[in-house]
Order: structure tokens, then C-alpha cells, then sequence
């Protein structure tokens, strides 16, 4: 019995050195390419398994909604932009027709005559006749938009021209519906000088005494954006005849 003791105590240390020297040896030996390549080709995996972070997602969502927002404003201004435009063109050739219809109104509008003791004799059209020569003639147009029709061509010796002393009789109106804003029977003043609005200078040069002539003048040859009556850049629509001129 005390041999075979000495036998398995001898077995028990042989079998500790050789497992001490077997774990000694394997740590301290260098790993080999194959194991690298392993160890790599595991940790790869381990990363591609990795359940990935959420924030880079959030970031991209928020970018996307910033662009769709954005977009979403671009496409409202642009809409909002033809809106305008579409309101804008209504409105020009809503006051276009108005402005026609009022010239055209204007031009069927009989012609008053004149008042006085003293009439000068003048060459009246009749009602026919001036409605011809409005849709023969038609409307002449002058300086600074200023348009005019001779109703009767005067027959005096003298013509109105840039510094003349004019006496005329006239009936201002305007508006939608034409309303008579000034008139007077007898108004005298000198051409060229401002003593009235441009367009009225520009429209009487050329007349006769006896001479009855329609005008329209636009605002830029008037008060501007001024309202006389006519509304803020109405068009003026004179009646005038000429009563003496020198």
C-alpha cells in the first residue's frame, strides 16, 4: 500500500507540471495568422449583428421634414404670388372696361348748349350727325394720353395756340357714373401758363371760337392720384366750347 501511494502522488504531480506547462505555454505563444483571422472575421460579425443606434434615423427624419416644410412654404408663396398676379390683371381689365364704358358713355352724352343772351352762332351738328362722326372718327389722341373729338369745328377767326387768352364754357365730369363734378359758363385763362391741368392745355389748342370739343384726359395729364370727385386716378371728361379767344 505505501508503494502504491508513492505511485499516485508521483502520477498527481507529473500530471500538474505537464497542465501548468500546457495553459504556460499557451498563453505566452504567439497567436498564429488563423486565429487572427478568425478572431477578426468574429468580431466583424458581432458588429453587423449589433443592434444599430437610432440617433443617425432621427437626424436624417428631422432633415427630411425641414425640406418638406420648406418646400411646402416655397410652393404657398409661389401660389400666393399667382394670386396676386391673377387679382391684379382682373382688376387692370376690370378698370379698362370701366374706363371704356365711361368714354363711351361720354361720347353719347348729348352736348348742352350753350347759355347767354349774346350767342355766337355757331355750326351745330344734329343728334345723327354726331353720332357718326363718333363711331367714324372716333376718339384722336394727344400729348400725355390726352384724347379729344370735335363735336362742331369752330368757325373764328382765331385758333387757340400757347399763350392765348381763352374764354370757354365748360362741364366737368367722372366717376362710374359720370357725375357732374365742376362746370361754369364762362372760364377764362391763359394757355401755357398752369393755370389749368395739363390736359386741358394740351386738349384746347387748336380749337376755334364756336369750336365744341369732348375730352378725356387720364390721370397723369389731370390731378394725378388725386380725388376731385372721380374717384382716386379717375379719367376727366370735359364738355368745352370756345367763346372768345386773343
Amino acid at each position: 500500500p505505501a508503494d502504491n501511494n508513492n505511485i499516485m502522488s508521483k502520477v498527481e504531480a507529473t500530471y500538474r507540471t505537464t497542465t501548468v506547462g500546457s495553459t504556460a505555454n499557451t498563453k505566452s505563444r504567439p497567436k498564429s495568422k488563423k486565429e487572427l483571422r478568425a478572431e477578426r472575421k468574429a468580431a466583424k460579425k458581432a458588429a453587423t449583428t449589433t443592434p444599430k443606434s437610432s440617433e443617425p434615423n432621427e437626424i436624417k427624419n428631422e432633415q427630411t421634414k425641414e425640406e418638406k416644410l420648406r418646400l411646402k412654404k416655397e410652393r404657398r408663396k409661389e401660389q400666393l404670388k399667382e394670386r396676386e398676379n391673377e387679382r391684379r390683371l382682373e382688376k387692370k381689365e376690370k378698370l379698362k372696361r370701366e374706363r371704356e364704358e365711361q368714354i363711351q358713355n361720354f361720347l353719347k352724352s348729348g352736348w348742352e348748349k350753350p347759355l347767354g343772351k349774346k350767342r355766337q352762332r355757331i355750326e351745330r351738328a344734329s343728334k345723327d350727325e354726331e353720332d357718326l362722326a363718333i363711331s367714324d372718327s372716333g376718339l384722336q389722341t394727344l400729348e400725355m394720353g390726352v384724347k379729344y373729338i370735335d363735336i362742331v369745328v369752330g368757325k373764328g377767326p382765331m385758333i387757340v395756340e400757347e399763350n392765348s387768352l381763352v374764354t370757354v364754357r365748360y362741364k366737368l365730369t367722372g366717376g362710374k357714373y359720370g357725375v357732374l363734378i365742376d362746370s361754369s359758363k364762362k372760364f377764362t385763362f391763359r394757355v401755357g401758363k398752369g393755370e389749368v391741368v395739363k390736359g386741358w392745355e394740351i386738349g384746347v389748342r387748336g380749337m376755334a371760337v364756336g369750336g365744341m370739343r369732348k375730352l378725356v384726359i387720364p390721370p397723369k395729364a389731370g390731378y394725378g392720384g388725386e380725388d376731385i370727385g372721380a374717384g382716386p386716378g379717375g379719367l376727366l371728361f370735359f364738355d368745352i366750347s370756345v367763346l372768345s379767344c386773343c
